[in-house]
């Protein structure tokens, strides 16, 4: 079985209290390999931010032996040094490569870590951001980074909320804003998918299999999972009814598609 080492940052104060790390690192230990031989291994875990940061974390933080580092404000404003020592830390690996690092993993809302996150990109690193979701959608951090995961998909409900909507019917607030958030997601995944197929050449049939790795790189933050569509087949379909594209099996018996003639 094929190691992938992995390393870890958190910027304690870009991030919200509620972060479940078990959640997180189930996500990351079971999901996102190459194949199924790989093995990924936590081998850095840092976390930076001021002491108050590091009070609403601290009992996950040493459970899961995380490396934290109490960076108090130096300025009137609050700023501390958190985002320098963590992006120092990130390109110290690279110098003394011991252990060789395969993927870095930065939770943060800050665009200030795109800078490092670049950098890591150029020795050929895999890069993952866990942000939240209102920030996940800016280019600066789609450009730099191989995948974008949703912080707020790492935040369970606390029980007092599941006993709420299980006792009754969603606010007329509730209401509104849900379906106006996912039609939102349906007409960007939509947009997204039509692009990807008017970049092939229009005659010829393309594997299902391949417009889906290309239309991940341009997904990211994996829009689809939280449209009504949830997976390539279902957007699909859509496509195919509105004769957007049109499906077929090759010889092999493989999906294939292309735009509509």
């Amino acid at each position: 079985m094929r190691r992938k080492n992995n390393a870890i940052y958190i910027d304690l104060e870009n991030i919200p209290s509620g972060l479940d790390l078990k959640m997180l690192f189930e996500e990351l230990t079971l999901k996102h390999n190459d194949s199924p031989e790989e093995e990924n291994i936590f081998v850095i875990k840092m976390a930076c931010g001021n002491s108050k940061s590091i009070k609403k974390l601290e009992k996950q933080l040493a459970e899961y032996n995380f490396t934290i580092r109490d960076t108090p404000s130096i300025t009137t404003n609050f700023k501390n040094r958190a985002d320098l020592i963590i992006s120092l830390e990130a390109l110290e690996t690279i110098i003394i490569n011991t252990p060789v690092i395969d993927r870095y993993v930065f939770i943060t809302s800050d665009s200030d870590f795109t800078v490092i996150m670049e950098a890591l990109r150029k020795y050929g690193k895999e890069v993952y951001l866990v942000t939240k979701e209102m920030v996940s959608d800016k280019p600066i951090f789609n450009n730099c980074c191989d995948e974008i995961l949703i912080i707020e998909s790492f935040m369970p409900k606390p029980k007092s909320e599941d006993v709420k909507e299980s006792a009754g019917p969603k606010t007329k607030r509730e209401e509104k804003s849900d379906p106006a958030h996912t039609r939102k997601m349906d007409r960007m995944v939509e947009d997204l998918m039509k692009k990807v197929v008017e970049s092939f050449d229009p005659d010829t049939w393309q594997l299902v299999s391949y417009v889906g790795v290309k239309f991940h790189q341009m997904d990211k933050s994996r829009m689809i999972e939280r449209s009504s569509y949830r997976s390539l087949g279902n957007l699909l379909s859509k496509l195919e009814a509105d004769k957007f594209i049109q499906r077929k099996l090759n010889e092999k018996g493989h999906p294939e598609i292309r735009k509509a003639q």
